[in-house]
């Protein structure tokens, strides 16, 4: 087994088992993402020695500094940033640049679709319209979710994660 074939077992293993928990419970294990973590980088050693651990923990720090800024301001769960670390260690720098910015791609997506399969997306639409209004006008606005409505709901994000890794391997193949 190559390089290329270990690491999108290994990733393609994680995220399946990421999105089927995160969609049944809202939650992502540590288990999962800290064991994915330690097996990348030790396969990473294996396989590239020193370069592959540099690769791998290079990786690792672009996941978590995209998106832990995410999480201290809410918009992301724990376990979404610990999953994107890990997939990262797998994906490298680059790629795990790449995987970031699809992810939020994906995951506005995404979102918009489990707004609207609940009903929310003409209300929310409308209170961002009214929004945009006020601001044209200097009022203060907020724009977080207001609770009740489908936006204020928990969004399982593994989904987004899983489409934006693999979106990385397929654009940087």
């Amino acid at each position: 087994m190559n390089t290329t074939e270990w690491m999108l077992a290994l990733l393609t293993a994680a995220l399946v088992i990421a999105v089927v928990t995160d969609l049944r419970t809202h939650r992502i294990p540590n288990w999962l993402t800290l064991g994915v973590l330690l097996v990348s980088l030790v396969g990473q050693i294996i396989f590239a020695q020193w370069q592959g651990l540099v690769h791998g923990f290079g990786g690792a720090f672009v996941g978590l500094l995209c998106f832990l800024p995410l999480h201290i301001f809410g918009a992301l769960g724990a376990g979404d940033v610990k999953l994107m670390t890990a997939a990262g260690s797998l994906l490298g720098p680059l790629g795990a640049f790449v995987g970031v910015l699809a992810t939020l791609v994906f995951g506005g997506l995404l979102a918009l679709a489990f707004i609207a399969s609940r009903g929310g997306l003409i209300p929310l639409l409308r209170r961002y319209s009214r929004m945009a209004v006020m601001m044209t006008h200097l009022q203060p606005t907020y724009l977080a979710p207001v609770p009740g409505e489908a936006a204020a709901e928990r969004f399982p994000y593994a989904l987004a994660i899983a489409c934006g890794a693999f979106f990385s391997l397929w654009y940087l193949a």
